[in-house]
């Protein structure tokens, strides 16, 4: 089982039922599929309006300070299976902005992933392939990067990755990174 490393890794979000890297990247696929997503990187403003033909409601907050405050930009409820966004990220969507792209795809990852809660959020470490943020943040990277299109393309860099996909430099570095270090690409 391809798992991350867990030497000091600091639990971000729940425990939930461990998933593998090739677990994800299947329900990854799998939920590209279904959604119809080819390839290319949808426009985003289309792709939330499509998700309620998948019975995924995307609701809009206004921008509360405490929420700001506290980092949050989106959040998933995978039990009433929505997504909710703040005005600001909702705004960044609209503009089909390369980071919220990948933001909105992880909060999708945790309805695909159906995250609740196994046991109670605790501060102590954990292994990463328990944390819920880990592995959304996984789903993300698999949906709006696949592993299969780096490959057809020949998208050895960082930046043609960030360029192809239409996702933040910070995460194609990431996803480049991880796949480089796996011997993937």
């Amino acid at each position: 089982m391809d798992r991350p490393s867990d030497q000091g890794y600091r639990l971000r979000g729940h425990i939930v039922s461990p998933r593998s890297v090739e677990d994800i990247r299947s329900a990854a696929m799998g939920a590209q599929t279904v959604l119809g997503l080819s390839e290319m990187p949808p426009s985003m403003p289309d792709f939330l309006e499509s998700l309620t033909k998948f019975g995924i409601t995307v609701d809009v907050l206004d921008d509360d300070r405490t929420l700001t405050m506290a980092g949050v930009e989106a959040m998933c409820v995978p039990e009433t299976a929505t997504i909710i966004l703040t005005e600001n990220t909702y705004a960044a969507a609209r503009r089909d902005d390369p980071r919220t792209r990948f933001t909105i795809f992880h909060e999708l990852g945790h309805f695909v992933l159906q995250h609740t809660k196994v046991l109670p959020r605790k501060s102590y470490d954990a292994k990463p392939y328990l944390d819920s943020e880990w592995q959304a943040d996984q789903f993300a990277a698999e949906i709006t990067m696949s592993l299969e299109t780096i490959r057809k393309y020949g998208l050895n860099t960082p930046t043609a990755i960030a360029r192809f996909f239409r996702v933040s430099f910070p995460a194609a570095n990431k996803r480049h990174a991880q796949l480089r270090r796996k011997n993937l690409i």
